[in-house]
């Protein structure tokens, strides 16, 4: 990946983590556990490091991990792959989209309804409302995991074939996921209102740019 791509995925991670942070302040503020959920997002789900070795690592981990494991358990992880995959693709698409119309995406004040329209443009809606699906899942996967008294028991197999697989990156995820979700007493009031309020951001962002789409 190049510099100017790498700085332009960066800018929209950023703006699009800080716009999660400005929807989410009730519990963020409110919410024991919460303040924590805007980092995991920027630093886990919306931008991994090393996205060229992580992809293939992980494709080979869930291999693995088949003859390992639990179906059910393998089906959660196979989820999270999807989202980081996902999210990635999104990002990226809409960091090109900037480097390719010039736009001073360095500038942290730039508005965001550029990163809106590029949605629009770009027709991500029906991947995004994946994404949020994904999210849900993933975080009330790492729920369930992180009240488990047998969490430990149940990652080791998971980590013998991430070190393996040479995919730790993928369990540094998950530890940070079921440590943040430990904090928190009840995560379905937010995944309700979190797919709740995502899809009717996408459905306004449709509306707003159906009716102009001169960028």
């Amino acid at each position: 990946m190049n510099e100017t791509l790498k700085k332009a995925k960066e800018y929209v991670v950023n703006q699009i983590v800080q716009n999660l942070e400005n929807t989410y302040q009730d519990y963020i503020q409110n919410v024991e556990g919460f303040d924590k959920i805007p980092n995991f997002f920027k630093n886990y789900l919306y931008a991994p490091a090393n996205k060229e070795e992580r992809d293939r690592v992980l494709k080979d981990l869930y291999v693995k991990l088949k003859n390992l494991v639990g179906e059910d358990l393998v089906e959660n992880i196979q989820k999270l792959i999807d989202l980081i995959k996902i999210s990635d693709e999104l990002d990226e698409e809409i960091a090109l989209e900037l480097i390719n119309k010039n736009y001073a995406f360095y500038d942290n004040h730039m508005n965001f309804e550029v990163i809106e329209r590029i949605i629009h443009e770009k027709n991500q809606y029906q991947r995004r409302k994946l994404q949020i699906d994904l999210i849900c899942e993933t975080l009330s996967f790492f729920f369930t995991l992180s009240k488990l008294p047998i969490v430990k028991l149940i990652m080791a197999p998971i980590k013998i074939a991430a070190n393996l697989v040479g995919a730790e990156i993928l369990i540094e995820t998950m530890e940070e996921g079921y440590r943040i979700a430990k904090e928190i007493k009840d995560m379905k009031p937010f995944l309700t209102d979190f797919r709740k309020r995502e899809y009717e951001f996408l459905e306004k962002i449709k509306i707003k740019y159906s009716k102009n789409n001169a960028f």
